[in-house]
């Protein structure tokens, strides 16, 4: 079936957007407050050195895990017919198998080297774990993106939920049973990625059972029309993350581990409306702008989707820029005084953060990865460029600030290219018609 005759049958109101939007933040709010209350519980079960060991493992598979499918999972909610969607899938899960054999080659030979250079060598005894989890995690990312396609937001929000719970219930378990090692930690988080999988597999695997998309795409034909995720959307992704992940490194090396300890606490307190609403908004947004293609209006539904986002996070912005310290003194203690003046200096730019992220998925829509691209890689350099004048001028503070700045002017150039895209993008399909 196609997607401009499935249009015509189910003609996508504002309300029914906000219903898949407040459907994913369910699972996410339910996610973050289950969280929110086991952790009391691990922090005591669980030792620093297991948290800090945990973290080396997380990032190693979370840096690899952005390119298991070589970002052609997001080409999946593209194609105009489902049977292309459905074979971009299933390419999806070869690249997977692929990277993650040879992710497993590296660490089995590898492993000390590259876990002594991060400082635990605890983790080379779990070298198996990365493959393992490497594939799992590339299964989790294609049959994700093939949900957002299908529109089944109520499977996705149910696999934010459950993964979480049964993490926390198996270190849990474990740790009140006496194994209280990093050992117990991995295995917590292969059965949770497991429980993912199984969740997906009532949704999905009836789509191979029943051989429903028979028509199948040349998988050659395939990865060379979707090109530019190989060509330039790993890279961006690879550079989106670092420019946040070299921030707290900058802060530290710049103006000690109190700047950084503030500046994780300030951003933390930051993400939150990102990590409830913003990821949410931006998985159904990339269905149905994907969607608005096809009918000449993708500009007006990002304009739209562009003010719900202001409307949302505006009164966070100006909260935080007003009360951010006095917040934070309140809340954290007086020894956060510096984290509420970072989020006080933030909130414009978190703003336009906020409503510039969802919206980069016109990038992706539009076959723009090369602009995403050269964002990516403005925002890292104004990030450390900015850290460093502040560096030169012993000020954090001023660092900051140009920060600020800085991420004002990079996320406001690329609001206007996004809205450029869409327009082109209308345009040149009533042309075409």
């Amino acid at each position: 079936m196609k997607i401009s005759e499935a249009l015509a049958k189910r003609r996508k109101s504002l309300s029914s957007d906000s219903k898949s939007v407040l459907t994913l933040i369910g699972g996410t709010t339910i996610a973050q407050a289950l969280n929110f209350i086991f952790s009391p519980i691990t922090t005591r079960l669980f030792s620093p050195e297991v948290f800090g060991d945990l973290s080396v493992f997380t990032s190693i598979t979370g840096i690899i895990g952005i390119i298991i499918c070589l970002r052609y999972e997001l080409a999946i909610v593209l194609p105009q017919d489902d049977d292309e969607g459905f074979s971009l899938l299933k390419l999806c899960l070869i690249f997977a198998t692929i990277i993650s054999i040879l992710a497993g080659t590296i660490f089995l030979f590898a492993g000390n080297a590259i876990y002594a250079s991060f400082g635990a060598p605890n983790l080379v005894q779990y070298w198996y774990y990365v493959p393992i989890s490497l594939f799992l995690t590339g299964i989790i990312q294609a049959c994700n993106y093939w949900l957002t396609r299908t529109r089944q937001f109520v499977v996705l929000s149910w696999n934010k939920v459950i993964p979480v719970i049964v993490v926390n219930v198996v270190s849990i378990g474990l740790g009140l049973l006496g194994n209280r090692a990093l050992g117990a930690r991995l295995f917590a988080i292969f059965l949770s990625n497991i429980a993912n999988i199984a969740v997906l597999a009532k949704a999905v695997a009836p789509e191979f059972i029943s051989k429903k998309h028979a028509t199948q795409s040349n998988y050659q034909q395939l990865i060379k029309k979707y090109k530019n995720f190989l060509i330039y959307d790993i890279w961006g992704a690879l550079l989106n993350n670092l420019s946040w992940m070299i921030v707290p490194i900058l802060m530290n090396a710049y103006y000690g581990s109190n700047a950084a300890g503030q500046y994780s606490i300030g951003m933390r307190v930051i993400q939150i409306p990102a990590s409830l609403i913003g990821a949410s908004i931006s998985q159904v947004f990339l269905k149905n702008a994907s969607e608005k293609r096809f009918s000449y209006s993708l500009y007006s539904y990002s304009i739209e989707t562009a003010k719900k986002l202001f409307k949302y996070t505006a009164p966070i912005g100006i909260f935080l820029l007003f009360f951010g310290k006095p917040i934070f003194h309140i809340i954290f203690g007086n020894q956060w005084d510096l984290a509420g003046i970072y989020s006080q200096i933030l909130a414009p730019w978190a703003v336009l953060w906020f409503i510039s992220s969802p919206l980069s998925a016109i990038y992706t829509i539009c076959q723009k990865q090369n602009l995403m691209l050269i964002i990516a890689i403005i925002n890292l350099i104004s990030r450390f460029i900015s850290l460093y004048i502040g560096k030169l001028f012993n000020s954090d503070e001023l660092g900051i600030v140009i920060f600020s700045i800085s991420g004002l002017i990079v996320y406001g150039f690329s609001l206007v290219l996004i809205f450029r895209e869409a327009r082109k993008s209308d345009k040149a399909y009533i042309l075409n018609e």
